[in-house]
């Protein structure tokens, strides 16, 4: 995938020698390839550190907000790699915070920030789905009250991933009338260690957990706000669309059909006729979607974003996922319920990944209204 992405032979040789650098750190950094799916919590929270003492969370960052300023392709390359030796997940702050802080945050957010979030000396959490609000954000209604120098912060969180490591919650809040939806919606910083804030696990069925963030009156300075007041709505949409080609990296699905195939073969398995065509097929769509995902890139270097294109690019690695963990039950039967085994746990992490970040049902209506123009169902 590299040498297709790298353009020039001058580049192509960089960005493999970034490539071949990033599977060595995480060659050697990698004890237990489940903490992939565990969060960033130990081994990944150093790993993170690590990340930043190498300045390699902002590899792609402009210049002038301290960043390397090269290609997307290195940010990519950087995160695709990771997810192949399943050493961690995109950083959030590194990612969708920091530059949506780079585009709209004040002076002051900039400078205080993106230097902690490029070192890797802090971590936040996506405050977004809501019990009565899970991936229909315009139904938000946690609500922040304007106080003077201050919002007042009250309502619940949910499925809210890393909230336990986490320093801060990237929360949307409510600052209008509910009638408005999306126009009366507000983005706030907001410090997890703060009074009123609240944090309980949600058990969930890869054996990890997400969180319940309770905020009950808490108080965030007007300064921790990002953007205009009421103004959050285009931030989350323009949010999912920048970041949208590490939305997806092919090279967890290519290490998980690895993974499958090792399991075909040591159950002896393998050269069945079945086997052999159904994992003929998933090999087919894993390259179909590394192609995808090198298309994405091009476009996210020159500007072109979607938030349309990021759902589509969400569902394909969710469906995937689902697809190549189906396989080791169907072709290995009971042998894939082992707990021991990574294939088992794989099939528990593909129900989370088609809940994670917006469920299969909700993308599919974004795509279907908005690049299909089929009208809503009633």
């Amino acid at each position: 995938m590299v040498a297709m992405m790298g353009g020039a032979a001058a580049s192509d040789r960089a960005l493999r020698a970034f490539a071949a650098e990033v599977a060595e750190l995480a060659h050697a950094r990698v004890s237990d390839p489940r903490q992939y799916f565990r969060g960033r919590g130990g081994p990944v929270r150093e790993l993170q550190r690590e990340l930043g003492e190498r300045d390699w969370l902002a590899v792609s960052w402009p210049v002038e907000h301290g960043g390397q300023g090269r290609p997307l392709t290195y940010e990519f390359t950087l995160w695709n790699t990771l997810a192949y030796h399943r050493a961690t997940r995109p950083e959030l702050g590194a990612t969708i915070v920091a530059r949506l802080l780079m585009r709209h945050g004040t002076a002051e957010q900039r400078s205080h920030y993106l230097p902690l979030i490029r070192a890797g000396q802090i971590c936040f959490a996506l405050g977004y789905s809501e019990p009565e609000a899970g991936s229909d954000l315009a139904s938000v209604r946690t609500r922040a009250t304007r106080d003077g120098d201050v919002y007042r912060v009250d309502g619940e969180k949910v499925w809210t991933s890393e909230a336990h490591h986490a320093e801060y919650l990237w929360c949307l809040c409510r600052s209008g009338a509910q009638a408005d939806h999306g126009r009366a919606l507000t983005l706030l910083i907001v410090d997890l260690a703060a009074p009123g804030v609240s944090v309980q696990p949600i058990p969930t069925i890869d054996g990890h957990h997400v969180n319940q963030v309770r905020l009950d009156g808490v108080a965030v300075p007007v300064s921790a706000r990002v953007g205009a007041e009421n103004g959050a709505w285009d931030l989350v949409r323009e949010g999912l669309a920048v970041e949208r080609h590490v939305q997806f990296l092919p090279g967890r699905t290519r290490r998980d059909l690895e993974t499958v195939i090792d399991m075909c073969r040591r159950s002896g398995r393998l050269e069945g006729e079945d086997a052999q065509v159904r994992l003929a097929s998933l090999a087919a769509q894993v390259m179909a979607a590394e192609a995808t995902a090198i298309a994405t890139v091009g476009e996210a270097e020159v500007g072109a974003t979607s938030p349309v294109a990021a759902g589509a690019a969400k569902l394909l690695g969710s469906r995937l996922a689902q697809d190549i963990a189906d396989a080791a039950f169907d072709i290995c039967g009971a042998e894939a319920l082992d707990q021991r085994d990574m294939a088992e746990l794989l099939w528990r992490e593909s129900v989370m990944e088609t809940i994670a970040g917006g469920t299969t049902e909700m993308l599919l209506g974004i795509v279907a209204r908005t690049a299909l123009a089929l009208p809503r169902s009633s």
